[in-house]
């Protein structure tokens, strides 16, 4: 082979490489501007066929007890729960009484049907003592506290985040 060929075969691997890395970067940087929450999401509702699909239904959180207008708790105790994510969702609230279950099936206080990350009863928000307390359920996939994973049963304090599946509930 003449020099002339090696030299063109150079460039030509050299053009190769720069488009390589170029696509690697630009999957990297579409996958950091993307939403947290929305990554690897997966919204069965819409997986459904469109006959199995209600026309009007109810969203997929339902309350047994939720309130409609729930007081915020007062003295560094919370008086309530508060969607943040996702944002279908935000700004649904529920009283803390003396238990708030969270999960899949009918008989939890906040129901989520569409996560499949979500137990059927997932964790517990418990008011003992004057204090509100966060237990996990021996959940697949863990409740988590301010980011946490919760081994244990936890104080929750106003401002505090729990999140079970792709729900972020906010203490109030």
């Amino acid at each position: 082979m003449t020099d002339q060929v090696l030299d063109i075969l150079k460039l030509v691997l050299l053009a190769l490489l720069y488009l390589f890395f170029a696509r690697v970067l630009w999957a990297v940087w579409s996958e950091v501007r993307q939403p947290a929450n929305a990554r690897g999401a997966v919204d069965f509702a819409q997986q459904q066929p469109a006959s199995a699909q209600p026309s009007a239904g109810p969203p997929p959180i339902a309350a047994g007890k939720r309130s409609a207008k729930a007081a915020k708790g007062r003295g560094g105790t919370p008086g309530r729960l508060v969607v943040l994510e996702p944002k279908e969702r935000r700004g649904t609230t529920f009283a803390i009484g003396t238990e708030v279950g969270i999960g899949r099936d009918a008989d939890n206080t906040v129901v989520i049907t569409d996560d499949s990350y979500i137990s059927g009863h997932h964790a517990r928000v418990v008011l003992t003592d004057g204090n509100v307390v966060v237990h996990d359920l021996g959940s697949r996939n863990g409740t988590y506290l301010n980011g946490t994973h919760l081994s244990q049963p936890l104080t929750v304090h106003p401002g505090d985040r729990i999140q079970v599946g792709y729900t972020v509930l906010e203490a109030q």
